[in-house]
């Protein structure tokens, strides 16, 4: 078996823009002060995934539009931070404020298969997507992935709105037919996070919640909550997992405060991140999620809530052969011209007539931002291994560098293959004329 590292996040940011700098929230510092330092050290193991949720981003109608033509603003501060580390987001998905974006690393992009997204609505009786759930689900090493990111319904006194809300995501959210599963718990790892709202019971009033966290007596505090209280009477999430909970409540914060409440509502537990994972979901071998963090970051004041953080070590299959594909430019690639590249397919790939190859920048970092892009010729034969010729003749390359090719399979939803970077480089009639002369 082999070992992945996955790493949640979820934060209610409060209609906020990204203000503060992230590279803590990604776990980025460590990895930062190691390359700018003398004594050099091995920093911590960034991961393999990370699986980002955020609710209450600006979702008026001028930014839902602004967001078609632009990338939305904390995926693009999240994508900016990562682009330096070889990541690049390969799904994503938005209802009004809940947005989860799946971000990995770029090596790992050929070996995911079956990436589906699901949105399901549970505000004013399913009409309206101010509260709900986004989900994204992979496979990758053989294992299935589901990532649930949630707004559930708010204040005191919603215990049992939030109950059927959660269960109306869990038994409303589906998947294409053609995916391996098509419900969230049947997944072989499921990561459920969000601002799930869950209060504390009404017995204690704010003023003693903020008087227990100052002594640090959470775990008094935690026989109170009400997501316990909901797996332990099997009315929501008891299905799966959530680790102690060893920081203070992550709601609600007085503006621009590090821990000070703001008690015009009891504090609370209401940003979570839990897990399931079907250990004998296959013969002779078991599978396993080994929670390594669990924690809320206090740093962060530009929400009323707190941001927090769960990583997983999980296992999948080391010896799982994918079908794949092998692309391999050919010759001189040219700004403004294009070139050739040679597409090899394993036997037991089957092609669809929307599958295509597209070029990418090599430090692109979203599976959306391909630079031009060509459908595959036809294939009569597909009995065994086929390797053939493509062109992208495309004036829309306009600058010389470094450039990967991609293959994009509709048939299974994924990128089958990615070429090693290579460059393309000016046109002869579009070097300045001392260059020209120089290599006469």
């Amino acid at each position: 078996m082999e070992t992945l590292r996955i790493k949640c996040i979820t934060w209610n940011v409060q209609t906020s823009w990204p203000e503060e700098d992230m590279s803590t929230l990604l776990g980025l510092k460590d990895v930062k002060q190691n390359m700018t330092s003398v004594k050099k050290c091995t920093p911590p193991a960034l991961p393999d995934i990370y699986i980002i949720s955020l609710q209450e981003v600006k979702s008026q109608p001028q930014n839902v539009v602004l967001d078609m033509f632009f990338e939305e603003p904390w995926t693009k501060q999240f994508l900016d931070d990562l682009s330096a580390h070889n990541y690049v987001r390969i799904a994503g998905e938005r209802l009004q404020g809940c947005v989860l974006n799946i971000i990995v690393k770029k090596e790992l992009v050929a070996q995911l298969r079956d990436i589906h997204t699901s949105v399901t609505r549970t505000g004013f009786g399913g009409l309206w997507g101010n509260k709900g759930g986004v989900s994204v689900r992979f496979s990758v090493g053989g294992c299935s992935v589901c990532s649930v990111n949630c707004h559930l319904a708010a204040h005191d006194g919603g215990y049992s709105e939030r109950v059927l809300q959660y269960n109306t995501i869990l038994h409303s959210t589906t998947f294409p037919q053609c995916s391996p599963t098509t419900s969230i718990l049947y997944h072989d790892y499921v990561f459920w996070m969000g601002d799930l709202n869950f209060r504390l019971a009404s017995s204690i009033s704010g003023e003693e919640i903020a008087r227990l966290v100052s002594k640090g007596s959470l775990e008094e505090l935690y026989e109170l909550d009400e997501l316990k209280k909901a797996q332990s009477a099997r009315d929501a999430f008891e299905p799966l997992t959530e680790a102690p909970l060893t920081f203070p409540p992550t709601y609600k914060y007085k503006e621009n405060h590090v821990s000070d409440y703001d008690l015009s509502r009891r504090p609370a537990w209401t940003d979570r991140i839990l897990h399931q994972v079907l250990p004998d979901a296959y013969e002779h071998v078991k599978l396993s999620a080994e929670q390594t963090s669990y924690s809320a970051l206090q740093q962060y004041r530009q929400s009323d809530h707190k941001p927090v953080i769960a990583e997983y070590l999980i296992k999948v299959f080391s010896d799982h052969r994918e079908r794949c594909v092998r692309l391999q430019p050919t010759g001189d690639w040219r700004v403004c011209e294009g070139g050739t590249a040679t597409v090899s397919l394993d036997s037991d790939v089957v092609v669809s007539n929307s599958d295509y190859i597209a070029l990418f920048k090599d430090n692109f970092c979203n599976m959306e931002q391909y630079i031009t892009y060509c459908y595959l010729p036809e294939i009569k034969d597909q009995s065994g291994p086929a390797t053939f010729t493509v062109a992208l003749q495309d004036d829309l390359i306009h600058d010389a560098g470094m450039y990967r090719l991609v293959y994009v399979s509709r048939l299974y939803n994924c990128y089958l293959g990615m070429s090693d970077a290579f460059a393309v480089q000016l046109s002869p009639q579009l070097m300045p004329a001392q260059s020209r002369l120089g290599t006469a």
